[in-house]
């Protein structure tokens, strides 16, 4: 099922609205059977559960976590793009997302209007959902009603706290002065409708408040969301929304409950300790310890193509040599580390024989090489670095916790692991590096640096010849580390603000 048109003013864009429907088993497919027009349908539960298909296709758009040739990625590698995680590889580069990864992205940027797009076309899909599943929701299908409307806060709610990532200045929790982005309840299709900006704590509440509907929702439901057995984890179940409160509360410096969610979201989701397991998840050739993955099939491209193009092995980013290199022996990823044969492969680059290091992870399913690869956006590495964190953070006796869960990480991980015995910022410190290994390729260190150091500074390939960026460094008080309103935007909403600097 695939996503053709969903546009909504309340987003400056047409008013014109079409959502696509499907089975909910015909999730992959690639054609719709049919369009409904979104103001009079749905007008039956099918037609609901099909919106909610719908919603998940749309996570596939090539500016959210799809790719197109050399651009969009915007939630699976664009953040590592933008950050120290890859270098703009100057013999290959098409150049396509120069603006992004040297930070010279203004308001007219066509990325960034994609950008902005892209989560509200999600949204809206949830909302056509909360607007009408109560409609045909009676005592013989309420765990029915129940699964769809617990998967449509849990998607609303994550396409906003994805906007908030990009577009907020400040992650704030408590701020009322700070600006997020306006959170959208309603399906609503008229040019007066003109939303203001959030601050930060009510989005926030606004976020929580979706998550946690979703978790009650989803604990009273008529069928598993998932399967229980089989290579993926392609719906938001409630372990997901477990997974997306810790993410969020770990923003939000909720230490505590941030540790909570974490250990919820790993009910049944134990880590990944051998290579096949582990590379599986990125092969669809093993659950691994998926806890949610966007699924793609044949034909719909997949993360892939902002950095490597599989089928000509063209690389235009690559690995930071400080993260990983071709002999596998220095950096932060070494070739006795399963993430290094799970993410990386030697590819030589054009017109060179040299083997260079290219992020082959989302190379394709199986032994394919198209470039047509699940992305795994949830998953038990990340609860474990998040319920670490959050435990250095709190302090005191909970750091025993953290170390052992970075521990038990590193030594799922790294062959021969001794464990470290490490208290206050240098704990704290390790388990930001372990992010940096743990999650490279899956759209996280921007947003880790945006809010911890506020400071990015490429490595040693860096304005040199292999890589002539023209910015290496981005300093904590730089604008760019929150994305513009795009014109089209302002200029169809004149009640939103533009980010400072514009």
């Amino acid at each position: 099922m695939y996503n053709k048109i969903i546009k909504n003013t309340i987003v400056a864009f047409a008013a014109f609205t079409l959502v696509q429907g499907c089975s909910k088993k015909e999730v992959i497919e690639l054609t719709p059977e049919f369009s409904l027009d979104a103001l009079s349908n749905p007008s039956s539960m099918k037609q609901v559960e099909e919106v909610l298909t719908g919603a998940y296709g749309s996570l596939r758009a090539a500016d959210y976590f799809g790719s197109g040739s050399g651009t969009g990625s915007g939630w699976a590698l664009m953040p590592d793009v933008m950050s120290d995680n890859l270098y703009e590889v100057s013999a290959e580069t098409l150049a396509n997302s120069r603006a992004m990864a040297d930070w010279i992205f203004n308001s007219s940027t066509g990325q960034i209007t994609s950008l902005y797009s892209a989560p509200y076309n999600t949204i809206a899909h949830a909302n056509i959902i909360l607007r009408d599943v109560d409609k045909f929701t009676n005592a013989n299908n309420q765990g029915q009603s129940n699964r769809i409307k617990g998967q449509a806060y849990a998607l609303r709610a994550m396409a906003h706290f994805d906007l908030f990532r990009f577009f907020a200045v400040k992650y704030d929790r408590s701020s009322t002065a700070d600006l997020a982005m306006p959170y959208i309840k309603d399906f609503t299709v008229s040019t007066s409708v003109k939303p203001v900006r959030n601050n930060n704590k009510d989005y926030y509440d606004n976020i929580f408040a979706d998550l946690n509907q979703a978790v009650t929702l989803l604990g009273n439901v008529d069928q598993a969301v998932n399967p229980a057995s089989g290579l993926t984890r392609p719906f938001l179940d409630r372990n997901a929304v477990y997974a997306l409160l810790a993410r969020v509360n770990l923003y939000a410096g909720n230490w505590a409950d941030a540790a909570t969610a974490a250990t919820n979201a790993l009910n049944g989701r134990p880590l990944a300790t051998t290579q096949s397991a582990f590379t599986g998840m990125y092969k669809q050739t093993d659950r691994g310890e998926i806890i949610w993955n966007v699924q793609f099939e044949a034909g719909q491209s997949g993360p892939s193509f902002i950095a490597f193009f599989a089928t000509s092995n063209r690389s235009y980013f690559r690995p930071a040599p400080e993260v990983a290199t071709a002999a596998g022996t220095t950096g932060l990823i070494q070739s006795n580390d399963l993430r290094y044969q799970a993410y990386f492969t030697n590819v030589p680059a054009a017109g060179n024989p040299t083997p260079n290091l290219a992020i082959t992870k989302y190379r394709g399913k199986g032994t394919l090489v198209d470039g047509n690869a699940n992305f795994v956006a949830l998953r038990s590495g990340e609860m474990y670095l998040i319920r670490a964190e959050a435990n250095a953070r709190l302090g005191g006796a909970n750091e025993v916790t953290a170390l052992a869960d970075l521990n038990a990480l590193r030594a799922a991980r790294i062959t021969g692991y001794t464990p470290v015995v490490l208290t206050g910022t240098a704990l704290i410190n390790a388990i930001a590096d372990e992010r940096r290994r743990e999650m490279f390729g899956e759209g996280h260190r921007f947003f880790d640096l945006k809010r911890t150091t506020r400071i990015i500074q490429r490595g040693s390939i860096c304005g040199t010849p292999t890589s002539s960026a023209g910015n290496c460094t981005l300093a904590a008080t730089a604008r760019e580390w929150a994305l513009p309103i795009p014109e089209s935007v302002l200029g169809a909403n004149k009640n939103l603000v533009q980010n400072p600097g514009y």
